[in-house]
């Protein structure tokens, strides 16, 4: 009689996880098919009540609070990812990240640097370990990684950010020189990019905050917006009188 409870019971269980694993699917596809920012967390949340052990659910979600800027949830959910799925760089990457814009920069170093031994091609995780690095007050370890991240190449948002970094480090070692030319190569690679227009103020470099370097770059784009929108007046066709 105990035999045919244990089988009932196991075959209950199994019923149940199969069920609750279905639901979770259909929760997680919810939230890849929503245009809502947070009602797409919402479905993750649910996917994962149903199935915790659901690494995409984490990784999407994850991802989402990373562009609210919650990153202590960024860090939850991607210490979650990892622990599941601990071969992938790109979790540790964004484990990374959300502790660097904490402030948390020896975290973030140890982050990259695992990502860095799963992926040594990871041009991000070179790129964002060497501002971990210069926050840190390495230098010489932040001219490093920017040098290699440039060496690898990639997506034109992490070089520019690669070569202000490298500029910044530059200038806090007194070698204004190099940090000139990085600095415009940083312009001639992406002219949006926020670090490079913390660049343009030297003396101010050595303590500028990741928020400040955000300001800066709002600044900057507005300014850049302006004279766009009066070029276009100056420029448009008169009519005919």
């Amino acid at each position: 009689m105990k035999k045919i409870v244990i089988c009932l019971v196991t075959l209950f269980l199994l019923a149940t996880t199969q069920a609750h694993a279905e639901d979770a699917m259909e929760y997680f596809n919810l939230g890849l098919r929503s245009s809502m920012e947070n009602q797409r967390i919402e479905y993750f949340s649910k996917a994962l009540q149903l199935n915790p052990g659901f690494a995409a659910a984490y990784q999407k979600r994850g991802m989402l609070y990373y562009f609210q800027e919650k990153y202590d949830n960024v860090i939850q959910d991607f210490k979650n990812y990892t622990k599941l799925v601990p071969e992938e760089a790109d979790g540790y990457r964004m484990l990374g990240m959300g502790y660097l814009y904490k402030g948390l920069h020896g975290e973030a170093i140890d982050n990259f640097t695992r990502a860095i031994k799963i992926d040594p091609n990871l041009t991000s995780a070179f790129c964002y370990r060497a501002k971990a690095f210069r926050l840190s007050g390495k230098n010489e370890e932040a001219i490093l990684d920017s040098t290699r991240a440039i060496q690898l190449g990639g997506d034109p948002r992490d070089l520019a950010s690669a070569y202000a970094t490298r500029a910044q480090a530059y200038y806090e070692i007194g070698r204004d020189k190099l940090g000139d030319a990085d600095r415009s190569k940083s312009f001639e690679v992406d002219p949006t990019n926020l670090f490079a227009e913390a660049c343009l103020y030297r003396p101010a470099v050595a303590s500028t905050s990741l928020e400040d370097i955000r300001k800066v770059g709002l600044l900057g784009i507005i300014g850049i917006a302006v004279v766009l929108i009066l070029r276009i007046k100056l420029w448009s066709p008169q009519k005919d009188e």
